[in-house]
């Protein structure tokens, strides 16, 4: 019998939420060299000066982020479909120039205002939705006209099952252009989650279709990689980055 969407969902919630765990360790003892040395540095390049910007962190996570942003000055919202996750978000103490506040709610559903938003930002989530059309939508629903939307996530041309460990990066067309799910277990710093995630890869197209339907231009496309120094100077990134792993779109609501 195949799944419905929903049950996708609510299997991809008891998943993350038996991983809280471990993420809350691996973030908050800085274990995840990607994003402390690569990927965090590009999304917050792609943001840029957020000092009284209205900005959702969607999938926050353990909060990170929108904590960066909110001592930035910013005033976030983050959420998550995770209960755990918003509940170690909560239990961080902040004061700052700005505010972050933190809820669990799916970003099909956004317990947002329309217009409402100047940014919204996507970390790491993308490649754990399902369907990201339906967030697609309402991104576009709360976000006020030329608001901007950054998504960090999975290159989907090229990063196939534990590619970042030296595995095939190898994907046939037929995958490619079909969609694929990649069912495994996260591996950070010889540490292994609890639980299984998958992640759902989609072909280029996909992303500027559904943008466009949804009423965004795609303002710029980047591939966060390593820099010539880093290559260079660890051999950490020459056996750990094999290939493009991380493609960031910043699309801008008409």
């Amino acid at each position: 019998m195949s799944r419905t969407y929903q049950d996708v969902a609510e299997l991809t919630r008891e998943r993350w939420e038996a991983n809280t765990g471990y993420w809350v360790k691996v973030i908050r003892e800085s274990r995840d060299r990607y994003r402390t040395e690569l990927t965090d540095r590009a999304v917050l390049d792609a943001i840029g000066d957020c000092a009284g910007l209205r900005v959702l962190d969607a999938g926050c996570g353990e909060g990170y982020l929108a904590r960066t942003l909110a001592a930035r000055g910013a005033e976030v919202v983050g959420v998550d479909a995770c209960q755990g996750l918003i509940d170690a978000a909560e239990g961080v103490p902040f004061q700052g120039p700005g505010s972050a506040s933190f809820t669990r709610a799916s970003v099909d559903a956004l317990p947002l205002e329309d217009d409402s938003l100047d940014l919204v930002v996507c970390n790491h989530l993308f490649s754990h939705l399902h369907d990201p059309s339906r967030a697609i939508d309402e991104f576009g629903r709360v976000l006020k006209s030329g608001g901007r939307l950054i998504i960090l996530t999975l290159h989907p041309c090229f990063y196939t099952g534990n590619a970042e460990r030296g595995a095939s990066t190898s994907v046939p067309a037929a995958e490619y252009f079909a969609g694929r799910g990649i069912d495994q277990h996260f591996m950070v710093d010889g540490l292994r989650s609890p639980s299984k995630i998958t992640s759902w890869l989609r072909p280029l197209e996909f992303y500027a279709t559904t943008l466009r339907e949804a009423g965004f231009v795609i303002a710029d496309l980047r591939e966060p990689h390593p820099t010539d120094e880093q290559l260079r100077d660890d051999p950490w990134w020459r056996t750990g980055f094999p290939t493009a792993i991380f493609m960031l779109l910043v699309a801008e609501r008409r």
